[in-house]
């Protein structure tokens, strides 16, 4: 199978890429300078012939969110899946399956919900969830499509926890301001379990949840993290540290959602890391 990733050099294209490559599959990056050219030729002669086409790429969230930052999060999200939707469209073999990423910051941050709700946040986060998705709906329906929505990602080798487990590598840990905020994740390796279940089940399309079954508060994190590294969980950092930090930003740490992963357990996947406690063991080192 020939599979193309936009946004490759990623932590999680990286992942992808190699798990890909590991199972006998021909990767394709699509890379950065290949969006800057003016002209599509280069991203559709790397397209020709791809099964699969997974797009990932948009600049960091994690960020202090300046006006300067939040257009570049923006951009870099909608136009790349505006422009890798419409060549893909004019093709005259076009790939059979489209995954377009997004995450569960398009939901509400109180109450659970599943592939089924319809209720949305609101905040930009949430708009940038909603443009993304818009874009990628664009795909011509004789493509099957898949919109990921991603929960954070935990590895041991990027991503967010490196950094969330660095305070409580020097006893320094505890929970975020009131702890009650939801977090929905997900191990890389089911990560990358999953979106392999997804490509071969040709019966999955459509919005899906890359979370695991068992969200959890940012209280029940910070008990696991504690756990996992043998440290204890004394301090509580206040709202203003991360507004500081972050400006707008903050609501990534201070706020979150809890989603559910419907689809993926009625389809029958069975998640290799569904506990957080679990999870962490694994990724500490």
């Amino acid at each position: 199978m020939k599979i193309a990733i936009s946004g490759s050099s990623g932590f999680i294209g990286k992942h992808l890429g190699a798990f890909f490559s590991r199972q006998g599959d021909t990767v394709v990056p699509l890379k950065h300078a290949y969006f800057k050219m003016s002209s599509d030729d280069v991203l559709k002669d790397a397209l020709s012939g791809c099964d699969v086409v997974i797009n990932l790429a948009g600049a960091t969230i994690n960020q202090r969110w300046t006006k300067v930052a939040k257009r570049k999060i923006m951009n870099s999200r909608v136009q790349t899946t505006r422009r890798l939707v419409s060549i893909v469209n004019d093709m005259p073999l076009k790939p059979s399956l489209f995954i377009s990423i997004s995450a569960v910051g398009i939901y509400p941050s109180d109450g659970i919900y599943n592939e089924s709700s319809s209720q949305e946040g609101s905040g930009f986060l949430a708009d940038v969830c909603k443009k993304w998705e818009e874009e990628a709906q664009k795909l011509s329906t004789d493509i099957r499509l898949v919109i990921a929505r991603l929960g954070v990602v935990l590895a041991s080798d990027g991503g967010a926890l490196p950094f969330m487990l660095l305070p409580f590598r020097f006893f320094a840990g505890g929970k975020i301001a009131s702890g009650k905020q939801g977090f929905s994740w997900i191990h890389i390796e089911d990560l990358m379990s999953a979106m392999q279940f997804v490509i071969t089940h040709k019966e999955l399309s459509g919005i899906i949840n890359f979370v695991s079954p068992q969200p959890v508060t940012n209280r029940v994190f910070t008990e696991a993290a504690a756990a996992a590294l043998h440290r204890p969980a004394w301090f509580v950092v206040p709202k203003f540290v991360f507004r500081l930090l972050y400006g707008e930003g903050e609501v990534l740490a201070t706020e979150g959602q809890k989603a559910f992963p419907a689809r993926l357990q009625s389809a029958g996947y069975a998640f290799l890391y569904p506990d957080i406690r679990i999870a962490l063991q694994s990724l500490v080192v």
